[in-house]
């Protein structure tokens, strides 16, 4: 609470200091008050997955929502391109009261950013999303797809692509390199850090109809103190899981330890393997762009334990294609963009474990689990990445780790569209297949159902004012069958 006290009222002096800027800088405000009701007490799986773990998982649920930002400045007329400097700052700050079973007081974001010419600094907890994929309508990406709570960073990137100048604007790339702090809250590890970074290139100059895209994301969960007894050290030394700065150029790295097993550094996990948790996915895409419609087509392959290497996973992954309807009609409902997503995490490179001496054999990944970080790849009790892997409640869990259903298979269809063009509309539907882990099987597949219509309508009468209603339904063996409904009014300045 200090620090996002600190964070706003450096805000303001920075906007004292901005009233003279020659391009004034934009300032916006959001103000939302809304309400979660369903028939079961629980909140239906589309009324929070990929809310930045800003919704609770119980309703009834009372929640007032407001922020304030201000982005890099933007020219209106011609000669605003002459007085912007390469040199820009912008912030962001959102906070969330929830009022039902579990009252919270949540800061989604509290960010300042900097840029110069095409690089960007931000410090402070900001949403986003890794990975190639359709950034608004996608069931999520797989590794960082805004379902949990955004953790505190410090990031340097370059948010859009860069041409190589050598390349005359054939090739051109984009990415990150973060540091950020997980919390001390969880009940496995605490003081411990995350490692992150991404490269993406893309092929095709700028105005090209086609576009070919690639690039890999990768993550890892390292250093820290346990809060769980391991009197064989095989997790850390003494309780401490390295945090050196040679610790940390093995992490970055992703060195083996395997041929020095020094086991007087490193936890007998590690020393046979790898410093820190590393997970992430290897992206491949591609865009046609042209005067009526756009097309992304993306697959997202997972690498957690290397099994990709071997390709014993490979028919793990999320495939998706994206179609963006730009031609306008006069027609009252209209579509404007339709997502079709697989996700499958069923096979996990087969069942064999990591002490197979086979390395092809291996296999056994229990994606977002971990020996040393026992509550695996979440944030404040939620999955970092897709949602379909999680942690379900009143499933019987064999083993001492967080996530109970990591195999899934999941089947999905978004829909964005408007009606009478000051009402706009969301579908969401997802079939899912889901089997536990390997290690804690369910009995028989368990098949799952949830859907969600969205709409928001803004009255003519009420300038910049948006009211919001959402129904939301789950059916089948996973979650309790339930009907569920959002209700809210939203207020831009």
């Amino acid at each position: 609470m200090k620090a996002g006290l600190f964070i706003f009222f450096f805000f303001i002096i920075f906007n004292l200091f901005g009233q003279h800027e020659e391009i004034k800088r934009e300032i916006k405000y959001t103000a939302e008050v809304g309400t979660i009701l369903s028939t079961t007490g629980e909140t239906p799986f589309w009324l929070r997955a990929n809310q930045y773990g800003i919704v609770p998982t119980q309703a009834p649920i009372l929640t007032l929502r407001g922020s304030i930002s201000s982005d890099y400045k933007k020219p209106v007329t011609k000669e605003d391109h002459y007085k912007l400097s390469k040199f820009d700052w912008g912030y962001g700050l959102n906070v969330v009261g929830n009022v039902g079973k579990e009252n919270q007081i949540l800061i989604p974001e509290a960010y300042i950013k900097a840029k110069y010419g095409a690089f960007e600094i931000y410090a402070g907890r900001r949403k986003e999303i890794v990975g190639l994929v359709d950034t608004t309508l996608s069931s999520g990406s797989y590794i960082w797809s805004g379902n949990a709570l955004p953790m505190p960073k410090i990031q340097i990137s370059t948010p859009n692509f860069v041409p190589l100048g050598f390349t005359k604007g054939f090739l051109s790339f984009k990415g990150n390199y973060a540091h950020g702090w997980f919390e001390n809250s969880r009940t496995d590890v605490k003081n411990f850090y995350l490692h992150q970074k991404s490269l993406y290139f893309r092929l095709g100059k700028p105005d090209w109809e086609f576009h070919f895209y690639g690039g890999f994301n990768h993550q890892v969960q390292w250093g820290g103190e346990l809060l769980y007894p391991d009197p064989k050290n095989q997790f850390a030394i003494n309780g401490k899981v390295g945090s050196s700065f040679n610790d940390y150029l093995n992490i970055v790295t992703g060195r083996s330890l395997a041929g020095a097993s020094d086991t007087t550094k490193n936890g007998s996990n590690d020393a046979l393997n790898r410093s820190g948790n590393h997970l992430g996915t290897l992206d491949f895409g591609f865009e046609i762009n042209v005067k009526d419609f756009s097309v992304l087509c993306y697959r997202q392959n997972i690498y957690e334990d290397g099994s990709l290497a071997y390709l014993s996973n490979i028919a793990d992954g999320l495939n998706g294609i994206s179609i963006n309807i730009k031609k306008t009609s006069d027609a009252k409902i209209r579509i404007q963009k339709v997502v079709v997503e697989y996700l499958n995490t069923t096979s996990q490179g087969g069942v064999g474990g990591s002490d197979n001496t086979d390395a092809r054999l291996r296999g056994g990944d229990n994606y977002f689990n971990n020996g040393v970080y026992k509550n695996g790849w979440s944030y404040n009790q939620t999955s970092l990445g897709t949602s379909f892997i999680n942690n379900l409640s009143g499933i019987t869990n064999t083993t001492n780790l967080f996530f109970n259903n990591t195999r899934a298979e999941a089947f999905y269809l978004g829909v964005l569209g408007v009606i009478n063009n000051n009402i706009s509309s969301e579908i969401r539907i997802a079939n899912i297949k889901n089997a536990g882990t390997y290690e804690s099987s369910f009995l028989k597949v368990k098949n799952q159902f949830s859907g969600l219509i969205s709409l928001n309508y803004s009255p003519l009468f009420l300038e910049k004012t948006i009211i919001q209603l959402s129904f939301a339904i789950d059916s089948g063996e996973l979650h309790k069958d339930c009907v569920g409904f959002y209700l809210g009014l939203k207020k831009n300045w």
